[in-house]
């Protein structure tokens, strides 16, 4: 299994650094994604589905480095990615395709080793299966929850977690989502154990991943739980 990173990105909530997809074959990222609830709407329950991932055009960016990666391997490396980033990077997004749950802890290790020997500041990766395949990942990237109850569950195991916060919902595009801040900056939403939710300041403010930081799994131990409103 490898991780095809790019170096620059115009996603205008992560900023322009640089991001890995899992896999090289679209089966590979689907393995990687298996047990997820958010890959697919359950045809009985009707819940779940609704993955940016899957149901975006992220997917068909994915594709086209699966494929131009064949012929030049070397442009869809970490070396290559943080080579070519712009001056402006201070963190790398992994995995914004699939789950890196499917890589062993020496190798999540090591993307946040050259980062910071690259410059940068560190490493953003979320783990949806932190409590069975993706345990050995502690430490390295955030615990993905579904529930606050799940959120609080993480924290008490050693993550820190960021979690989906589906009673409100935010419009889809960037500008619209800006109209609404008012609104959804003031929200507070606590965990059943009383853990205050922070807000992902890229949906209720005017700050990218890159110019926030609070996601990078290694630091901001006082704030344990990141809030990311469903859209």
């Amino acid at each position: 299994m490898k991780m095809l990173w790019r170096p620059t990105s115009n996603n205008s909530k992560t900023g322009n650094i640089p991001q890995g997809y899992v896999g090289e074959t679209k089966e590979q990222t689907e393995a990687s994604c298996a047990g997820c609830k958010w890959r697919r709407k359950d045809p009985v329950t009707k819940t779940g589905g609704g993955c940016y991932y899957w149901q975006g055009q992220t997917q068909g960016a994915h594709q086209s480095m699966r494929v131009r990666s064949q012929s030049k391997p070397k442009e869809y490396t970490i070396e290559y990615a943080l080579a070519n980033a712009r001056r402006t990077a201070r963190y790398i997004r992994a995995a914004v395709g699939g789950d890196p749950n499917v890589f062993s802890r020496d190798t999540v290790q090591s993307w946040h080793d050259k980062a910071k020997a690259a410059g940068l500041q560190g490493v953003l990766a979320y783990n949806h299966f932190f409590k069975d395949k993706g345990s050995h990942l502690k430490g390295l990237t955030m615990a993905s929850c579904d529930t606050l109850e799940q959120a609080d569950e993480a924290v008490d195991a050693g993550w820190r977690a960021a979690v989906t916060i589906t009673s409100h919902k935010l419009p889809g595009s960037k500008k619209q989502q800006l109209r609404k801040m008012p609104e959804w900056a003031g929200q507070i939403y606590t965990t059943p154990k009383n853990r205050r939710v922070v807000l992902c300041p890229a949906q209720v403010g005017r700050r990218d991943c890159n110019t926030c930081g609070l996601c990078d799994p290694t630091t901001h131990q006082q704030v344990p739980i990141i809030g990311f409103l469903q859209h």
